[in-house]
């Protein structure tokens, strides 16, 4: 059976918005770039990675916060802060020996353009927002599995707290570390299938 391959996007694929989006707004408004997250994380970060909150209220509530910087450019460096990371060039190998699929805490909307050149390699895509529910909760892991064709799966997150749920799954899952070295581990469990 061919391993079922099941990535996080957002510091595995490409960067996170955390802390760079943050930062650079904050250079352009005069704001504590640390004060932003934090309220972006207690006001509005649940609602829009579940869909709950629509993108259009995003941009509000960033406008309200950040009088000085306008839609356009928040809208730019957004873009600017997607930047591929190494495990996206190695989609086209691991497509080759595994289903690959996604599941992500994101804006789908977001993501379109970062994933558009890899998207025919995809076997399916869990985006939280499209989804209606995010990590950690096990209901958006159940819509992944729900894709997934019968076989060994590897599931891949930067994120420590969103691996629990996966193992519950039979998933086995591997830590995406900022230096990299869990590629290799990527490499191996695949080849050994």
């Amino acid at each position: 059976m061919k391993p079922q391959l099941v990535l996080d996007v957002a510091g595995v694929l490409v960067e996170n918005l955390s802390p760079g989006y943050w930062q650079a707004l904050g250079r352009l408004s005069g704001d504590a770039p640390e004060e932003l997250r934090a309220a972006f994380k207690r006001e509005l970060r649940a609602g829009l990675w579940s869909g709950a909150v629509p993108e259009a209220e995003f941009w509000h509530w960033l406008q309200a916060r950040c009088p000085g910087v306008d839609t356009a450019t928040a809208r730019r460096l957004l873009r600017a802060q997607l930047q591929p990371l190494p495990a996206l060039a190695r989609l086209h190998a691991w497509s080759r020996l595994a289903d690959v699929h996604l599941l992500s805490n994101h804006r789908a909307e977001w993501l379109a353009e970062p994933l558009r050149q890899v998207a025919p390699l995809l076997a399916s895509a869990t985006i939280s927002s499209a989804a209606g529910c995010r990590k950690p909760e096990p209901a958006i892991y159940r819509l992944a599995a729900a894709g997934l064709r019968p076989g060994p799966v590897v599931y891949v997150d930067d994120q420590q707290r969103n691996l629990a749920p996966a193992a519950t799954l039979g998933w086995t899952t591997v830590l995406a570390e900022s230096d990299g070295a869990w590629i290799g581990r990527v490499d191996r469990l695949l080849a050994e299938g």
